[in-house]
C-alpha cells in the first residue's frame, strides 16, 4: 500500500471512532469508553494529518504543551459546578478556531467564488462564527454576566 492509501484508511478509522465515541457518549456507564474512543480518533486524525502535510513540528509541539498546560490548570481548579460554563467557552474556542482556519485557507489559496470549496469554506467560518459567539453567550448567561441582557 502506498502513503496516501494509508492516510485515506487512518482518517476513515477516525470517523469510525466518532462515531463509536459518540454513540458511546449517549449512556452513563458507556460515556467513559465512548470519551477515550473520541479522543483516539482524534489522535489519528492528527497523526494521519501530520504525516500527510510533512509540517514543521516545532510550533505544534510548543502549542501543544501550551494547550496541555492550560487544559490541566483548568482540569484542576475549576470547580464542577462550573463545568457548563467551561464546556461552553471550549465550544466556543472550537469555534473561533475553525473562524481562523477557515480564513486562512481562503487567504492561503483563493478560490474561485462560486467554487464548492469557496462554498464551504465560508459557511465552515461562519458557522465556526456562530458557534464562538452563541458559546461565549451562553458562558455569560451560565456565569450569570450581565453584559448583554
Amino acid at each position: 500500500m502506498d502513503k496516501a492509501t494509508l492516510i485515506n484508511l487512518a482518517y476513515v478509522l477516525a470517523a469510525v471512532l466518532f462515531i463509536f465515541g459518540l454513540k458511546g457518549l449517549t449512556h452513563p456507564r458507556t460515556a467513559v469508553r465512548g470519551n477515550l474512543l473520541g479522543a483516539l480518533g482524534m489522535l489519528v486524525a492528527i497523526v494521519a494529518t501530520l504525516v500527510h502535510a510533512g509540517l514543521s513540528y516545532t510550533l505544534i509541539i510548543v502549542g501543544f504543551i501550551v494547550g496541555a498546560a492550560i487544559g490541566g490548570w483548568l482540569a484542576v481548579t475549576v470547580q464542577m459546578t462550573a463545568m457548563p460554563q467551561m464546556v461552553a467557552i471550549f465550544n466556543g474556542f472550537g469555534g473561533g478556531a475553525s473562524v481562523l482556519v477557515a480564513g486562512a485557507e481562503l487567504v492561503r489559496d483563493v478560490p474561485t467564488a462560486a467554487s464548492a470549496v469557496a462554498i464551504a469554506t465560508m459557511l465552515s467560518g461562519l458557522i465556526g462564527a456562530v458557534t464562538f459567539f452563541g458559546s461565549l453567550i451562553a458562558f455569560g448567561k451560565l456565569q450569570e454576566l450581565k453584559v448583554f441582557w
